[in-house]
């Protein structure tokens, strides 16, 4: 059952990378804000699977951030899932990346980070 949600969760992390085409926006700020309403209804998706998403900046950087709410369980089996994930949706994040350097001046990397319900990460990875 936990696979199944890690499975379904980095389905989610694909589809929301797809749909968060801004208009050039400008700023970091003001991309965030141009894909806001894009991102409610995986918000949405991912609240009633047991997680949560997250668009930070952190500096030159835009992170997804996606929390889990409820318990994973076994944290090592949940990595190993999370980061073959990641491996497959490797060309989905670096055109995520490359629509952010095209909207914001200045965007360095898109990183994308897992982390349990107590905040402790437990994938991340930064595409430059």
């Amino acid at each position: 059952m936990k696979k199944l949600l890690v499975a379904v969760c980095c389905l989610v992390m694909c589809l929301s990378f797809a749909s968060c085409g801004g208009s050039g926006a400008g700023s970091m700020d003001k991309y965030i804000s141009s894909i806001q309403s894009q991102m409610e209804s995986m918000k949405d998706t991912l609240d009633s699977s047991g997680m949560k998403l997250e668009l930070i900046q952190r500096e030159n950087s835009l992170v997804y951030r996606y929390q889990f709410t409820t318990d994973i369980g076994d944290a090592d089996a949940a990595k190993q899932t999370l980061e073959s994930g990641m491996e497959q949706m490797a060309s989905t994040f670096q055109a995520g990346l490359k629509e952010l350097k095209e909207q914001v001046s200045g965007a360095e990397s898109l990183i994308v980070e897992y982390v349990d319900k107590d905040g402790n990460v437990i994938v991340s990875k930064e595409y430059k």
